[in-house]
């Protein structure tokens, strides 16, 4: 009786000393977890540990900024400096900063030509006064420097690009919530602009047209911004005192008012163009039909197969206003002008593209017996096609009218039903040594096409379809396959059966393992 007892108590003892034991190998473990997740977290903060599994890449480098700065890679005459306007671990403290410092770590890891600098500008206000900046804003704490080092001449001034961290991240003008991130834009394309390998974009200035403040601290429209995005050199130019450098590739003419000066006039102005376009560049014309005749720029235009008709064109039923005049535009699906719009064509949800108070543009070229229109000048080729035009209802009758300019408003307008082009492009194709060589010309009836309102939103196409008429102009050292990085889209880029496999492994592997162990304890525990 009293060794049953005896007996009893050892193994009341022998339990309590393991459930003990196992309460406490409970407590270590999770312990130890919670040690190893918080010194793993502080090495990956530390020292950018991290994977990016996103299929946009957000916190990585593509494939298209090796290609394009691989070529720089062993130089000893330069080096490339990111510098932050603050000390690192204030970086951190902050997500959208934070984010800008990891991808410029990464270039400083990818890129031996690159390092990443910190000055403190709150103990040092002068910290800065080495670099020579494009703008004469002074930094602030969120200021981020690109800057080209002559290390052959080291006391020299440097060049250098200065952003604001809101310049990393793309906003939607509608809601002016940010919605991707564009950091690998920024950098690379700063970085190709302090090489001497960006190419020029200017808007022309002098004739009354929509340009951006020369202020330094002004708002640059979304237009401007693209272009700069997209890795271009942006200016703005007179040509009645200024000539166009050889390393443009696209001038865009925004609304002008006036017209430009010909062979009669002091200065030729559009021989300065038709000379950039004889280099294989670009033109981009936004046209208003409240602009008045313009005899050398209409006849210079007309060369290129198209003419701006100076009416308006309205489509009550397909419009985002009640008076037709916002209208919805209608992709080509051949033709040259098709492949500017291709990509959005082929999207689950095609996205808008938007024209307020446009004018038809008409082509000056006959149709020839292949259906294209072109015209042959000397040894080259020039096609005009349609980009956007106006729609057609069910029956394939068109739906859009248009009146002349100065009867809008008029009750008594005569609106005349049509088919009506709102885009064109025009190509000029020529070769050289056997190797075809292009300029283009891209004509919008209106300049509201380019406005902030349509190209900030994410909801309309008329961004990309600039976008995409730069990636015919601006050819091979312009990042322009760097899309925008859309946090939207930050889904793990894995395959199905990868995701089942992960699935696996997270879920069963521990719940087996903690069987297991659960088998041996109970094993061990019976027989002891």
């Amino acid at each position: 009786m009293n060794q049953n007892l005896y007996s009893n108590k050892i193994r009341k003892h022998r339990r309590l000393k393991f459930g003990v034991l196992a309460v406490l190998l409970t407590v270590v473990v999770i312990a130890l977890i919670i040690v190893i997740n918080v010194v793993f977290s502080s090495l990956a903060r530390r020292f950018s540990l991290y994977a990016d599994m996103t299929k946009e890449q957000i916190y990585g480098i593509t494939e298209q900024s090796f290609d394009l700065l691989d070529s720089y890679r062993g130089r000893k005459d330069f080096s490339i400096s990111i510098v932050f306007c603050q000390e690192a671990d204030r970086l951190d403290d902050a997500y959208e900063t934070r984010l800008v410092h990891e991808l410029a770590r990464k270039y400083e890891e990818e890129f031996d030509f690159v390092n990443v600098e910190y000055i403190d500008i709150i103990n040092h206000p002068n910290a800065a006064d080495q670099y020579l900046a494009t703008s004469v804003s002074r930094p602030k704490t969120t200021s981020v420097y690109i800057v080209k080092n002559d290390l052959s001449n080291p006391i020299e001034k440097k060049q250098s690009r200065i952003y604001t961290i809101e310049s990393f991240y793309t906003f939607d003008k509608d809601s002016g919530s940010v919605f991707a991130f564009n950091g690998e834009y920024r950098i690379t394309a700063g970085i190709l602009q302090l090489m001497g390998d960006s190419p020029i974009a200017y808007f022309v200035t002098g004739h009354g047209e929509e340009v951006p403040s020369t202020a330094p601290d002004a708002a640059k429209p979304a237009m401007w911004t693209l272009f700069e995005d997209a890795g271009y050199d942006v200016r703005t130019i007179d040509l009645s005192k200024e000539d166009i450098d050889d390393a443009a590739k696209v001038v865009v003419i925004n609304c002008p008012k006036y017209d430009y000066m010909g062979s009669g006039d002091t200065v030729n102005e559009i021989r300065k163009i038709d000379n950039f376009l004889d280099r294989f560049g670009g033109l981009m014309v936004f046209m208003d039909p409240t602009a008045g005749e313009m005899p050398e720029l209409d006849a210079f235009l007309s060369e290129w197969g198209i003419a701006f008709d100076r009416s308006i064109v309205r489509d009550l039923g397909n419009s985002l206003d009640v008076n037709g005049l916002e209208m919805v535009g209608t992709y080509t699906t051949e033709g040259a002008g098709a492949s500017l719009t291709k990509t959005l064509r082929e999207l689950n949800s095609v996205p808008k593209a938007i024209f307020n108070n446009p004018m038809p543009i008409r082509y000056t070229y006959d149709r020839g017996t292949d259906g294209q229109y072109s015209a042959t000048f000397g040894s080259s080729v020039r096609y005009v096609s349609t980009v956007i035009q106006t729609g057609v209802d069910g029956d394939g009758k068109p739906t859009a009218e248009a009146t002349p300019a100065g009867d809008l408003g008029n009750e008594e307008a005569v609106w005349t039903k049509g088919l009506y082009n709102l885009m064109t492009v025009t190509v000029d194709s020529r070769y050289i040594e056997n190797e075809e060589h292009f300029s283009y010309v891209l004509a919008a009836g209106t300049s509201s096409f380019a406005d902030d309102k349509y190209l900030g939103g994410r909801n309309y196409a008329n961004r990309d379809i600039i976008f995409n008429a730069m990636k015919s102009f601006g050819r091979k050292t312009v990042p322009l396959d760097l899309e925008f990085k859309v946090f939207d889209d930050e889904a793990l880029s894995i395959t199905s059966a990868e995701a089942k496999r992960l699935t696996v492994v997270v879920t069963v592997l521990p719940a087996v393992a903690v069987g297991v162990a659960g088998i041996v304890v109970y094993v061990r525990r019976r027989y002891l």
